[in-house]
């Protein structure tokens, strides 16, 4: 990968993005990032290349991504002579000038090194998908957003956590969905910001519409909400699906009509 980012510490996001794809920033990392993406062409660049990320390292096993990580390189081993020469200072009080810089760049390193792996992995399970062959059809259908209720408590739900959605197309939307398995399918939980709205640049344009699409394990997808922007932010959203939860793979939000999805979750 190509970093046409700062390459010192002047970006304090620099090294954000791999972290963010992955939904390990604190909700209030979240949104500075999110800010930051907005007007930083070079991190959303790299977001949207680490996009499918999650995804893909989902297909591998265990032991294959075990494996990955403890690959060694010659990064590991001057991080390793690097990680000695810490211990030993500790140790023996040697807080020469220079240490905490030195320590600093050092875990920079560190970072650097794990998010390396990690693509090389998403790498790899991309290209055994690609010989794989894997064919998505399509089957549109469409259905009405209403407010939602309070989540259902019955033993009959399996409620799934509320997890971040993954952009596609950073610095323009974010949003948090929930799962709920029921005896006759799905039933959706989602809520969204948005970051880029329609009326930023002033004039009468109109409201943009959104369409939620679920893709099931046969790769049948289906619109199973749509509706249309009205402020900064919707909140309390909720659609239901026939597809049993088991066998969903993914949760797209596009534009209304868009094949290109803005957010993701992959199952």
């Amino acid at each position: 990968m190509t970093d046409d980012r700062m390459t010192d510490d002047r970006d304090p996001f620099r090294d954000w993005d791999a972290a963010y794809v992955l939904g390990a920033l604190s909700p209030d990392d979240r949104r500075a990032f999110e800010r930051h993406l907005a007007t930083c062409p070079a991190c959303s660049a790299a977001v949207a290349e680490l996009a499918g990320m999650p995804g893909l390292l989902g297909t591998l096993s265990e032991r294959e991504a075990l494996a990955i990580l403890a690959e060694p390189s010659e990064h590991d081993e001057h991080d390793e002579h690097d990680g000695q020469l810490r211990d030993e200072h500790l140790r023996d009080g040697q807080h020469e000038p220079g240490l905490v810089q030195r320590l600093a760049a050092s875990a920079t390193r560190s970072r650097r090194r794990l998010r390396r792996r990690l693509i090389a992995a998403a790498s790899a399970a991309a290209a055994v998908l690609l010989l794989g062959g894997i064919v998505v059809g399509t089957s549109l259908g469409t259905s009405r957003v209403e407010v939602a209720d309070p989540p259902a408590t019955s033993g009959t739900s399996d409620v799934a956590p509320v997890v971040a959605m993954t952009p596609v197309k950073p610095g323009i939307m974010t949003a948090e969905l929930q799962l709920t398995s029921k005896a006759w399918g799905t039933r959706l939980d989602w809520s969204c910001e948005y970051l880029k709205t329609w009326d930023d640049e002033g004039g009468d344009r109109p409201a943009p519409s959104y369409d939620m699409v679920v893709t099931d394990a046969a790769g049948t997808q289906t619109t199973v909400a749509s509706w249309s922007a009205a402020g900064s932010e919707a909140t309390g959203l909720t659609a239901s699906s026939s597809v049993p939860t088991g066998d969903i793979r993914s949760v797209e939000i596009r534009l209304g009509g868009s094949e290109t999805p803005l957010v993701r979750t992959e199952l």
